[in-house]
Order: C-alpha cells, then structure tokens, then sequence
C-alpha cells in the first residue's frame, strides 16, 4: 500500500493522537507510524493526498506533505 507523510504541527498529545488514528481508520487506511514530538505522521492508503488532508482537517488538524 503506497505511503503518505505528512506534518501535523498541532499534534501534541494522545487525544491528538487517537484522533488522527480514528479519523485515518474510518477512511480505510492506517497510521504506519506518528511521533508526537517531531509532530510526524506516516499513513499507508489507496486513497488521493487531497482526501487524506481533508480527513485530518475534519479530524481538526493541518497537515502538510513531506
């Protein structure tokens, strides 16, 4: 499954945490890894960047690719 990164820059804690995993999950993808204090996020999908970086907006979160 093809990998994303992206930089969420206001995740900070583990209810941040969970919230981005949730909100990966129910688009039918999944948190490869995330590391709270270099705010990074690795997500395998099928699913396009734009629809990735909408779900973690709807989630509450910015994120950009790297």
């Amino acid at each position: 499954m093809p990998e994303l990164k992206l930089r969420i820059p206001d995740m900070s804690c583990s209810h941040c945490e969970k919230r981005i995993r949730d909100a990966v999950a129910n688009a039918e993808s999944a948190v490869k890894s995330l590391d709270l204090e270099s705010k990074l996020v690795v997500i395998e999908t099928e699913l396009e960047k734009s629809k990735i970086l909408e779900i973690i907006d709807e989630a509450g979160y910015d994120a950009e690719i790297i």
